[in-house]
């Protein structure tokens, strides 16, 4: 394979190609084109003239990902639309019928992007337009009279965060990310810039007795112009229907087809439970997001509250199964961080069955099968559960992330520094996945891969700080990151600002343990595990493989606290 050149622009046709900007330019009109889409094209323009087997194409485009070659029949697809081309005869992508394809358009030179006309240095370059593949989805403003639908505006907002991240093309911001703009009057460009998003879907929901309305815009972050915008009038038994209707008009609307069969299936996974019946009704609907609500707060309280939200829309609705595979997830939560209660991992055990059972083609269903199955040590049937969610959808970054995890936790150090990877490649804004990534690869030794992610992870979370200063995951877990890249002044501020902060959480007060042993502070860090491990909070299997706590691994007093975990 040719080697890539990130600032090289290539020109055939009306066309031209900027690699660095990811954007394509027919006679300075850009062309929509989603990110899979560009970077098979990428790919093919680079080879230009010779074959590209289609298994060549595929780990070009999906690194370190299975995917169905259907993807790959679409981002062709998609491309020939792009570029105007006809069946008879080819002018740009040549198939080879079962082998692969060639791009046969006569094509310039790759230039710099420093020499392309107009431009004299890379300081003079325009800013890049901003990529509209990429999109964030803002939590609905609530229009209620009692202003006490919280729940459900935050909730119809990440059901379509997950409807659309089954869209192939697509990159859509997380929940945590997006959901830092919250409230009116945010400015589309400033979201724009700090998401680098090109387009944003905002909107407001206003629900009184049994009458919904709903209303969403689709806006370009460059230009503040609405690409698409709807009022919906219906009954809360509607919901399902417009969040089928609003995915499809973003889709068709940001990269220019309507969604396949396929992506209609994922994106909108519970169409009927096995007895026919809807999707499951508006009861149900409305447990199954306040749980979802209380999910995300993730204390021991409201995870336990969260799970009661779950079992009330089961009592409701067996067959419903993403409240099967939430209610997993909780149960799960609670077994790993909070005692290792072994009724909560067989209510995991049972639950993610469950949801696997009445839902098989839902990928969250296998991932929360996946968690299950590691923390029981399982790991060669949890890997088998996690692969089938990322089959299922490429662009998950949870079945990435941990997958990840569990591979940690199971020794397998490479494998994990591999999907940590691909998870931060997943979701560009997510600083774990980065820190964790260097952490793995300082552990195989690879030492400038590490100090390059971690230096990325370290980015993430100073963007993420600077919405939330009093983001504890980011600033306790970022303390590490800043030990390891040498700020040792600025990691234990950051440490002690999320104790200050958030003084009983676990995570802050292992994370502040970490930073302590690192340091050579023994007697401190093991104060701060002595409130976490005493209890029996703590993954043991992660514990004895993390390099932070070697310095204590010799001390009576550490050997007990790791024999009160499971």
């Amino acid at each position: 394979m040719h080697p890539s050149r990130p600032d090289a622009i290539y020109e055939f046709g009306c066309f031209r190609l900027e690699v660095r900007e990811r954007r394509l330019v027919c006679e300075g009109r850009p062309i929509p084109l989603a990110g899979k889409a560009f970077e098979t094209l990428r790919v093919l323009v680079e080879r230009h003239g010779s074959l590209v087997s289609k298994r060549e194409l595929m780990d070009a485009v999906w690194p370190e990902t299975a995917v169905e070659e259907n993807n790959l029949d679409r981002n062709i697809s998609a491309l020939r639309k792009a570029l105007g081309e006809k069946a008879d005869p080819r002018r740009y992508i040549e198939t080879i019928p079962r082998v692969g394809y060639r791009f046969i358009a006569p094509l310039s030179q790759p230039l710099p992007v420093a020499a392309s006309p107009g431009t004299h240095s890379p300081s003079a370059l325009p800013e890049p337009a901003p990529d509209i593949s990429a999109i964030a989805v803002l939590p609905f403003a609530d229009m209620s009279p009692d202003r006490d639908q919280d729940y459900l505006c935050e909730g119809f907002a990440e059901e379509l965060i997950n409807a659309l991240t089954h869209v192939d093309g697509l990159r859509v911001v997380s929940r945590t990310a997006s959901f830092q703009f919250r409230g009116p009057g945010a400015d589309v460009r400033e979201v724009g810039r700090h998401l680098k998003v090109g387009a944003l879907l905002e909107g407001s929901v206003r629900k009184a007795d049994d009458r919904l309305r709903v209303t969403v815009q689709l806006i370009e972050t460059g230009t503040g112009y609405h690409r698409w915008s709807k009022r919906f009038d219906r009954t809360p038994d509607d919901l399902f229907a417009i969040q089928d209707e609003i995915a499809e008009n973003v889709a068709a609307s940001l990269r220019g087809i309507d969604l396949t069969g396929r992506e209609k299936a994922l994106s909108d996974p519970p169409i009927t439970n096995p007895s026919g019946k809807p999707r499951t009704g508006a009861e149900a609907y409305e447990f199954y997001l306040r749980g979802r609500h209380y999910l995300h707060l993730m204390t021991q309280s409201d995870l336990k509250t969260s799970g009661e939200m779950f079992e009330r829309a089961i009592d409701l609705d067996a067959g419903y199964g993403p409240a099967w595979g939430c209610l997993a997830a909780v149960r799960a939560t609670l077994y790993e961080w909070f005692g290792a209660c072994e009724e909560d991992l067989q209510g995991a055990e049972l639950a993610s069955q469950k949801a696997l059972q009445v839902t098989p083609q839902l990928p969250e269903a296998h991932a929360a099968r996946g968690f299950v199955l590691s923390l029981s040590r399982r790991y060669e049937e949890a890997a088998q559960a996690f692969e089938g969610a990322i089959r299922l959808n490429p662009a998950f970054f949870e079945a990435y992330y941990y997958f990840a995890r569990a591979c940690f936790a199971n020794g397998q150090i490479e494998r994990s520094a591999g999907l940590f990877r691909r998870a931060a490649e997943v979701r560009p804004e997510d600083f774990q996945s980065s820190m964790l990534l260097g952490q793995s690869l300082r552990m195989l030794g690879r030492m400038e891969e590490s100090e390059t992610a971690t230096r990325e992870g370290i980015q993430r979370a100073e963007r993420a700080l600077a919405l939330n200063p009093a983001d504890g995951r980011a600033l306790s877990l970022g303390s590490g990151a800043l030990f390891h890249d040498g700020q040792i002044a600025r990691a234990i501020e950051w440490s002690q600002r999320s104790l200050q902060l958030h003084a009983d959480d676990v995570c802050v007060l292992v994370n502040a343990a970490c930073l302590q042993a690192k340091l050579g502070r023994k007697e401190e860090a093991l104060k701060l595990l002595e409130r976490v491990f005493a209890k029996g909070w703590g993954k043991r299997d992660w514990i004895e493989h993390d390099p932070d706590y070697d310095i204590l691994r010799d001390d009576p007093r550490f050997q007990n606290l790791l024999a009160n975990l499971k």
